[in-house]
């Protein structure tokens, strides 16, 4: 299983857009892993076409340096791109300027430029992966637009000829019919358009991977692309047909913003969390980590809360869905929030900690042990664990693990309120309500990582 996600463009931010391809295509590749498939994570970067020239005209005008560019390569990145563009509203020759830098690039006329790029490129990968690291999301590799050169495209175009599939316009552009409608492939000036270099990248990983599904994590307003793309590359090889390639949809989210009202990069959106999250440890009595310490512990708990929140805030709804983000929804401490999953752990993680004199190694479930009514249903929660994975592997819905989650939540709470542990005199009570409270936990553990959360032990 291959699966494409996140895929942000280095010459714009990586935003809240990309967040939610990043969280669903991490859970979904996670659940695929766990359930045993052999599972490939491709983060597709854009990194290629004119308005990378207008990133090197950009760097230029603000003369921003190789270190400025080491330090802040995202926002660095972005400003460029910016004065670039805002220069050519009024400087018809900045554009001109762009397209004949990005043709150096492209033809290998500008070692200097290449090099440069190569640079640039590094530095954005290694600032994307603090952030993923804060979001429990890992990649196996790293792929490039530019991977797919005028060679590549050029056996690509061969092949569609072959095929008998690529038509003429009158205006010079080359197409193919998809559906009846008339798919540009290649533009008049001979340049490629993403669906050609689309077309190439899948061949190229079927050639390297030899997948059994690809899935494509990306929004609903790119069904049509996808279409085009799919039915294109079936009519181009029996060897992929239809069903091996997937558009995994999902909605837009509104309204993320930071409370000064700016929209943001995502970075400070993870930023804003961890920092609403010490306020509210600083304001809470049960808080159990030192806050008064030199220790940086407190504001690591604060960081894996605030982004606990943000993933499940999102994970918990179908992802077709568009919803509007609340910061209030997202980090309120009761409900069914990221908050819950991670408190529940901590309660279970305590007890057991708190009770480990109690030997449970060489002991089996007696469920005669176990009849009051919260017991019961909480056995039957944790008996359905490996079903909601299962069918949240194939309805690709995250949702359907998160809410089983908060299930086991609620089952977990009502159990530890009735079945008491420390004073109870039974030895096999006891050691069968500790079984259970550790089945509980393992099944919450595991749950929540792949999930793509890291479960605390206090908070």
């Amino acid at each position: 299983m291959v699966f494409d996600f996140s895929s942000p463009n280095i010459a714009k931010p990586f935003h809240v857009g990309h967040l939610r391809s990043t969280i669903i295509g991490n859970v979904l590749a996670n659940l695929h892993e766990h359930l045993g498939y052999r599972v490939t994570r491709i983060n597709y970067l854009g990194d290629w076409g004119t308005q990378f020239g207008m990133l090197h005209v950009g760097v230029q005008i603000l003369g921003i340096t190789d270190e400025q560019m080491r330090n802040q390569p995202i926002e660095s990145l972005y400003s460029a791109y910016v004065a670039a563009n805002n220069a050519a509203k009024t400087d018809a020759m900045i554009t001109e300027k762009a397209r004949e830098s990005f043709t150096r690039l492209e033809t290998g006329a500008d070692k200097e430029m290449a090099r440069q790029w190569q640079h640039y490129r590094k530095y954005t990968v290694d600032e994307l992966e603090k952030i993923y690291a804060r979001l429990g999301v890992r990649f196996d590799q790293y792929d490039w637009e530019s991977q797919y050169s005028q060679r590549h495209i050029g056996n690509v175009l061969d092949h569609l000829q072959k095929c008998k599939l690529l038509l003429d316009e009158s205006d010079g552009k080359k197409v193919v019919d998809v559906d009846g409608k008339r798919v540009p492939v290649l533009k008049s000036d001979g340049s490629s358009l993403y669906l050609t270099r689309d077309i190439a990248a899948i061949l190229d990983r079927y050639h390297r991977y030899n997948f059994d599904r690809m899935y494509y994590v990306v929004e609903n307003g790119q069904a049509d692309h996808f279409n085009s793309l799919f039915k294109t590359t079936a009519a181009l090889t029996t060897d992929i047909p239809l069903e091996r390639m997937v558009h995994v949809k999902f909605g837009r989210i509104h309204g993320m913003s930071t409370r000064s009202g700016k929209v943001v990069f995502l970075r400070d959106v993870l930023d804003e969390a961890q920092n609403i999250m010490l306020e509210k440890q600083l304001k809470s009595a049960t808080t159990k980590v030192d806050l008064s310490s030199s220790s940086s512990d407190y504001k690591t708990v604060a960081d894996v809360l605030g982004v606990s929140a943000v993933i499940i805030n999102d994970l918990k709804l179908r992802r077709q869905r568009d919803y509007d983000f609340d910061w209030q929804k997202v980090l309120q401490v009761n409900g069914d929030t990221g908050i819950k999953l991670q408190y529940t752990h901590c309660r279970l993680h305590s007890l057991l900690q708190n009770l480990k004199n109690i030997d449970i190694t060489s002991c089996k479930v007696d469920v005669t042990e176990l009849s009051e009514p919260e017991a019961q249903d909480l056995l039957n929660e944790i008996a359905r664990f490996e079903q909601a994975l299962w069918w949240s592997k194939q309805q690709l819905e995250a949702c359907i693990l998160v809410n089983h989650l908060f299930a086991l939540c609620n089952s977990t709470s009502r159990a530890l309120k009735r079945l008491n542990i420390k004073n109870e005199i039974c030895a096999r009570k006891q050691q069968n309500r500790l079984l259970l409270f550790n089945a509980a936990k393992r099944n919450l553990n595991t749950g929540m990582r792949i999930l793509g959360l890291r479960p605390l032990e206090h908070m």
